[in-house]
């Protein structure tokens, strides 16, 4: 794990600040590298959780982001049904819908997003979540952008899996938290599985 964040207040901005320049420092190929490895190590927590027909939510990478591909390719040759987020105006809880990445289209923030046409998917009938972020602990603490989408969206699935995905220096000692924050089951790196309860 990476060096704890020092001592003493900090605010999730700076969080994210420190921990999105962490990440950028990254080149193309420890992105790539790196980001194989996390898939593999998901993809073996999905199959013994996950059955043919069951859905998987996803995200598609932006910039510095861990990328998904590995793992949307295995759910496919599983049978796993592949769901992507897409925001929706006036509202934190996000809408997923069953596409493929290829499916998606560009969109604001720089997210790649199914169209407002493609199959909906209730939250409800999703078994397990992948989630980005830009700064994680090993308590299942997480720091996103900071527009609350996700946090949100999972407190109305409690039921699914919820997994962190992250490069191994976006791990801190603790993440500032709010009582609203919701906790990883799992929180995955490059360099170990970090079960933080059985979810």
């Amino acid at each position: 794990m990476s060096a704890p964040t020092p001592p003493g207040p900090r605010s999730k901005r700076a969080t994210r600040q420190t921990l999105r320049a962490r990440r950028d420092s990254l080149t193309v190929d420890e992105r790539v590298a790196a980001s194989a490895r996390i898939g593999a190590a998901v993809n073996a927590i999905l199959d013994g959780r996950l059955a043919p027909g069951d859905t998987l939510a996803i995200y598609a990478a932006k910039g510095s982001e861990v990328e998904t591909t590995t793992i949307a390719a295995h759910a496919a040759v599983r049978g796993y049904r592949i769901a992507y987020p897409r925001i929706v105006d006036g509202d934190r809880i996000l809408a997923f819908h069953e596409v493929t990445v290829a499916e998606l289209v560009a969109a604001r923030f720089g997210l790649r997003e199914p169209r407002l046409d493609a199959p909906v998917i209730e939250l409800a009938a999703i078994a397990a979540f992948v989630v980005p972020g830009l700064a994680f602990d090993l308590h299942g603490g997480r720091i996103g952008w900071g527009m609350g989408h996700y946090d949100a969206t999972l407190a109305q699935a409690p039921a699914a899996l919820r997994i962190g995905i992250a490069f191994d220096c976006q791990l801190v000692e603790l993440v500032p938290q709010d009582p609203h924050d919701i906790p990883l089951h799992y929180v995955i790196t490059e360099v170990a599985t970090h079960q933080v309860s059985r979810g």
